[in-house]
């Protein structure tokens, strides 16, 4: 059967410094690479996406309610990534039911964009009271975070485009400038490399997915003939 296994990096930064993103393996196999982060002392971290067309691309709701009924220790964070600019009531439903379900779910925080951050100025603040912390996307290229309309616990550097699956890009990071006034994390194809140089400079939390999770294939007996 297949399975997931956790490449023994993240061992080198110590407890929870390193996130595993489940959302970089199949479905099927995300609630047991939970369970892998949780034993491994790595925190959980899952990318609800909405796409242009207002369909999920993403970690789904069952999908959340699974992994903490698997994994009820673990320290789970959720990013809301809500692509294109669609305003109709499903997106802005949907938008809302995440920052419920952060809430629902106990994740320690939530990461939204500055547009949502302006939209759902009430849910988020509601949330924030609950105990689900606030951290702001900060999108790469970017030459820092702007200034937010609402109070935030941590920002998230984004070193590729959410969602997307290209190379890191450490260019115009100003990890140690935002890390002065904000706790910090880092995501977007982050290896361990990449996961030693931001901590370096200041991170205090950094998200892998492909590069931590591996996919366990499994092993075909070799038939002989008699």
């Amino acid at each position: 059967m297949t399975g997931v296994a956790l490449e023994p990096w993240h061992r080198a930064f110590g407890d929870h410094v390193v996130g595993g993103s489940v959302y970089a393996v199949e479905p099927r196999l995300r609630v047991e690479a939970a369970v892998q982060l949780t034993a491994a002392n790595c925190r959980v971290h899952a990318d609800i996406i909405l796409g242009p067309d207002d369909r999920h691309r993403g970690v789904s709701w069952d999908e959340l309610a699974a992994i903490r009924q698997a994994a009820p220790t673990a320290r789970i964070d959720l990013h809301l990534i809500a692509q294109g600019n669609s305003m109709d009531t499903v997106r802005l439903a949907e938008e809302r039911r995440a920052i419920e379900t952060a809430v629902q779910i106990g994740a320690e925080f939530i990461t939204v964009s500055t547009r949502c951050l302006s939209l759902h100025a009430t849910a988020l603040t509601a949330a924030r009271a609950a105990g689900t912390n606030l951290w702001l996307e900060v999108p790469p290229h970017t030459p820092g975070a702007e200034e937010p309309g609402l109070a935030i616990d941590g920002v998230l550097v984004m070193l590729i485009e959410p969602g997307t699956k290209q190379a890191a890009n450490l260019a115009n990071l100003e990890m140690e400038r935002l890390a002065r006034t904000v706790p910090v994390g880092v995501d977007g194809g982050v290896t361990r490399k990449i996961a030693a140089k931001c901590l370096q400079l200041g991170a205090r939390y950094t998200i892998s997915g492909r590069d931590l999770l591996t996919v366990i294939q499994p092993q075909l007996e070799n038939i002989k003939k008699g």
